[in-house]
């Protein structure tokens, strides 16, 4: 029985003409127009040297000396890491405060570094790795020579070793171009709209609410096999209409999300799902007109989008330093996070958190839909 609802549920989304059409064409039209008005744009973004200032607490010339050349001399794919100048704290903390430099760095007397910095952006994160890893290895060099000294050349070999690994390494992520977040937000502005497919599942559960809807409670047939045979079929139709309009940006307009090609279709993938879950939460929830349904799914989705960057690009940061947990709860935000993640910092822990969120919201909403259709009865049909 769940088969036969399932095949014909299936025939349904397909036909369904109208919807399959404007979710199809809305990630390929509206992503031509933003590579046309952004792809000159990001040829003239340069990635430079972060600005750092330097200061010296210590009066060893050795270290002094030492450090800065250090300092100076870090690359990452043949390009300088830091463009540093050597100044006295008054200076410094003057150019930080009007964001002339990313972050002060401090020599200190005992041949360590401090860093200070306003901000928490990918050029600091930067900077505390460098200043991360040459107190580690000072520290490690430091206890062997006292411990250990007959493998001082080993350890400094192997520090060696690493830091030409890590220079190897782009720490910016794959994609530097600010506009990707743009691509990101459409990609979900497209999943979210998939609740436009499965608001009808819901809605047609109800007798009151149209002749389908009443032959389906006059049926033996239980409602959750329909309900849940209608998801399914709506998932798979979404899933694969979203799958369309990602590969014509990334195969067709070469757009790099960064990151590995399959997770990012993973990452969509969870995300139709939880379009699909929001519509059949939704078309559920009262017996309100489809009209009115429909106007609550569209103002979730472009307001979430909208909170997440897709008319404002920085709006999320914004959000994130003045009400962060708007970005907690709203799952446009979510999803491109886990995008973003995706690009910068790879399948990390933040990734894989975003997944979770947005799988255990969907089940959630799916759980609490088909509560709410159960609870629906009627007199007389």
């Amino acid at each position: 029985m769940f088969s036969n609802v399932f095949s014909k549920q299936l025939k349904i989304g397909i036909r369904n003409k109208s919807n399959v059409f404007w979710t199809l064409m809305f990630p390929i039209v509206l992503g031509t127009l933003f590579y046309i008005a952004f792809g000159s744009l990001f040829k003239s973004f340069v990635s430079e040297p972060i600005k750092t200032a330097v200061i010296y607490e210590t009066a060893d010339e050795d270290i002094k000396s030492q450090i800065t050349d250090f300092l100076s001399n870090l690359e990452t794919n043949g390009k300088k890491m830091l463009d540093i100048e050597v100044m006295d704290l008054e200076k410094a903390e003057k150019l930080l405060d009007d964001e002339d430099v990313n972050g002060i760095i401090t020599i200190t007397d005992n041949g360590r570094l401090l860093l200070k910095a306003k901000t928490n952006g990918n050029q600091t994160s930067v900077q505390e790795s460098i200043v991360t890893a040459y107190n580690q290895s000072a520290d490690l060099v430091e206890k062997v020579a006292a411990e250990h000294p007959d493998k001082l050349p080993e350890v400094i070999a192997s520090i060696s070793e690493r830091a030409n690994y890590i220079d190897q390494k782009d720490m910016a992520g794959e994609n530097k171009d600010p506009y990707v977040a743009y691509f990101y937000n459409l990609m979900v502005m497209t999943a979210l709209f998939g609740s436009m497919n499965s608001l009808r599942i819901g809605n047609n559960c109800q007798a009151n609410m149209s002749a389908i809807g009443a032959r389906t409670n006059a049926s033996p047939l239980k409602r959750s096999i329909f309900q849940l045979g209608g998801f399914l079929a709506a998932y798979i139709v979404q899933t694969v209409i979203v799958f369309i309009g990602l590969a014509y940006l990334i195969f067709g307009l070469r757009i790099k999300f960064g990151g590995d090609t399959i997770l990012i279709f993973v990452t969509t993938a969870v995300g139709s799902l939880l379009g699909i879950a929001l519509g059949f939460f939704v078309g559920n929830f009262g017996s309100m007109a489809v009209s009115k349904k429909e106007s609550i799914l569209v103002a979730i989705t472009l307001g979430s989008c909208a909170l997440s960057g897709l008319m404002i690009g920085d709006i999320k940061v914004d959000i994130e330093e003045k009400a962060p947990i708007i970005n907690r709860i709203n799952p446009a935000a979510i999803m491109g996070d886990a995008y973003y993640n995706l690009n910068i910092f790879g399948p990390d822990k933040r990734f894989y958190e975003c997944l979770i969120i947005m799988t255990a919201v969907s089940i959630v909403l799916i759980v609490a839909g088909l509560f709410l259709g159960r609870r629906n009865s009627y007199d007389s049909i």
